[in-house]
């Protein structure tokens, strides 16, 4: 019970006077008085208050409490409660004063997080209080207790009720990046308008502050994305990135987690930082650590949210949706960045979860655009499920008659599917263009001698040619498709330029393709990878490179022979990237052995001194980055 609430005159703290049988004189009793503790708790205490003598109560004595009478306690608490509301007028006052001089800092609703053990948050709390904000937890050595490692119980407390979070705009700093107001509302405006629209999970009603205010990851993880375009300020990609990566390790180091913690790998896994090497890229390996956190939090569950935590939760309308989107994204981005791998996904594409969602008139055009995006995703997992699920092959691709019966089902309820999203927006039909060119490119992977082998090879070489074109269109609108497009949008357009350029230089496919179409498809396509570009030396800039080497070639048959056998794959364990793998492969290949066979010879040192080669030599470690 609380120790502010003035404890009431205790029965038995003073004794009227007895009158005496024998008529003697009224003796004077001993006066009787609660101690402090009895006070605090409402308690009958048994203390006789003399000046003589020292005692003490019965029950202090039992619990081995300090029993004292107190004479200022009183007057001490009364100015305590007086100090404490004045307090709270006063801060009220300020809260007032603020939403009335800006409107930017008025909440049009709270801020809503799941709900976690109590620990969790007050971490929270102290990592939201202006006066300490440079650690994601309370205390390290408790939020990375592993459990298991200690016999003392944890005891959760009651959930308290949900505030509304009233967030205060101040310039932010972390490492040696600081951002005034203005900037900060300027990067946030950026990626609402150009980088949400691919994976629009967050709420575009929520500021930028009140992220702060309840994860300082997501926050840069936000300001990170935004900055990878930004003019005013071209250095500031660079000198986040290392911060932002430390502040994400040390958040992870830190249990247990919370919705913004899968907010923040969602946004880091879909838009990562620029990296010259993809084995140094940590992409997939976070992308599975967000499917599991958010499996742990209990996020594929919302309906039954309070099975995973330790305390009573009853998630409102606003946090069950908040969780169900988070959820669908963990699954969407698990399964692009496998795609775009060429590894096998870590997610749970056939959650029950995943079903129950509202109808799509009940849904906003961003609910309904992310929702499309699911079921593309879905889709393309069940493609790669079905052609390889095979444990007798060992790139675990099925028989050929299976997979012709796989081919035409698939592709039949891939029809189904675009004839649904006819009135979809450009981005939506992108992703539908994606998981057509993901199916198709199992085509290279079957024998040639299979029945209608070449004619599959033509509609795979028509798909991709599709989609570049497509990925050109949106570009040229106000949008700029290149700029801002999630790195798994990358991915498949370098594996939609590599499978023009293995058909269309083919001795037996260059005689049924427009061939000059062709190569004027591929110079824009080496222009667009350039565009991708964020920083010098990244892998949207050396990959257009390699497939310019593989442009300027005398012999373009180099990297796909003359017959129709030659279009055989020697990589088959990439899925349908194996066309981008196989490919390096050749270019390094290629390029070793000319080296080494004209090193000593004057038409080598002719080759090496020309402009067009120079250029391409830059690239020479290039062959390495993949593997």
């Amino acid at each position: 019970m609380s120790s502010e609430a003035l404890p009431a005159e205790v029965p038995g703290d003073q004794t009227e006077p007895q009158d005496s049988r024998e008529g003697e004189p009224l003796a004077k009793q001993p006066r009787r008085r609660a101690c402090n503790e009895c006070k605090q708790q409402k308690l009958r205490c048994d203390l006789v208050a003399n000046d003589a003598v020292s005692s003490t109560c019965s029950r202090c004595q039992r619990l081995k409490l300090t029993c004292k009478i107190d004479n200022d306690f009183r007057r001490t608490r009364k100015r305590r409660k007086s100090f404490e509301l004045e307090n709270e007028v006063r801060d009220l006052r300020r809260r007032l004063a603020t939403r009335e001089a800006s409107s930017n800092a008025a909440v049009e609703w709270p801020i809503l997080t799941p709900a976690v053990p109590s620990e969790t948050r007050a971490s929270d709390a102290i990592r939201s209080s202006p006066s300490n904000t440079s650690g994601p937890s309370l205390d390290p050595k408790e939020s990375s207790r592993v459990p298991g490692l200690t016999t003392q119980p944890v005891i959760d407390q009651p959930q308290a009720p949900r505030r509304s979070i009233i967030a205060i705009p101040r310039p932010r700093k972390l490492g040696n990046v600081e951002l005034s107001v203005e900037e900060i509302d300027e990067l946030y405006l950026i990626y609402i308008l150009h980088y949400h629209p691919y994976l629009p999970f967050l709420d575009p009603g929520t500021t930028i502050h009140e992220y702060y205010e309840s994860s300082e990851l997501l926050f840069w993880s936000i300001v990170s994305v935004a900055a990878r375009r930004l003019q005013s300020h071209p250095t500031l990609l660079q000198k986040l990135a290392r911060s932002v990566t430390d502040l994400l390790w040390k958040s992870l180091r830190s249990i247990p987690y919370s919705l913004r913690a899968v907010q923040s790998l969602i946004i880091l896994c879909t838009w990562p930082f620029p990296t010259s090497s993809s084995t140094a890229d940590p992409t997939y390996m976070l992308a599975g650590m967000m499917v599991q956190l958010g499996t742990q939090m209990g996020l594929h569950r919302a309906l039954s949210a309070e099975d995973f935590v330790k305390v009573p939760l009853h998630l409102s309308m606003y946090e069950y949706s908040e969780w169900i989107k988070t959820w669908e994204s963990c699954n969407i981005v698990a399964q692009s960045v496998s795609v775009g791998c060429g590894l096998p996904a870590t997610i749970q594409m056939q959650d029950w979860s995943l079903t129950i969602a509202p109808e799509s008139a009940t849904l906003s055009l961003h609910d309904i655009a992310l929702r499309w995006h699911l079921r593309i995703e879905q889709f393309r997992h069940r493609v790669s499920q079905a052609l390889t699920s095979n444990a007798l092959d060992p790139a675990g691709f099925t028989s050929v008659r299976e997979r012709l019966s796989l081919y035409r089902l698939l592709n039949a309820s891939l029809v189904d599917l675009e004839r649904e999203a006819i009135n979809m927006t450009p981005i939506t039909r992108y992703y539908l263009s994606a998981a057509r060119l993901h199916l198709h490119s199992f085509y290279l992977l079957d024998e040639s001698s299979v029945d209608g082998y070449s004619d599959r090879i033509v509609v795979l070489y028509q798909t991709a040619y599709s989609l570049i074109e497509q990925c050109l269109e949106m570009d040229n609108e106000e949008s700029g498709f290149f700029h801002y497009c999630p790195f798994f949008c990358y991915q498949v357009f370098v594996s939609a330029a590599f499978i023009i350029l293995k058909v269309m230089m083919n001795g037996y496919f260059e005689k049924l393709l427009d061939v000059k179409s062709g190569r004027k498809l591929l110079d824009a396509a080496i222009s667009s990878l350039r565009k991708m570009s964020v920083a010098n030396n990244d892998l949207p800039g050396r990959l257009s490179d390699v497939i310019g080497f593989f442009c300027t070639l005398t012999d373009p048959r180099v990297i796909s022979g003359d017959s129709i056998d030659d279009l055989r794959l020697r990589v088959r364990n990439r899925l349908s990237m194996s066309i981008v793998y196989d490919s390096l492969w050749e270019w390094r290949k290629h390029f070793q052995s000319d080296g080494n066979r004209d090193e000593n010879s004057e038409i080598a040192q002719d080759k090496w001194t020309s402009p067009s080669y120079s250029v391409l030599t830059n690239t020479i470690s290039t062959a390495t980055i993949w593997f």
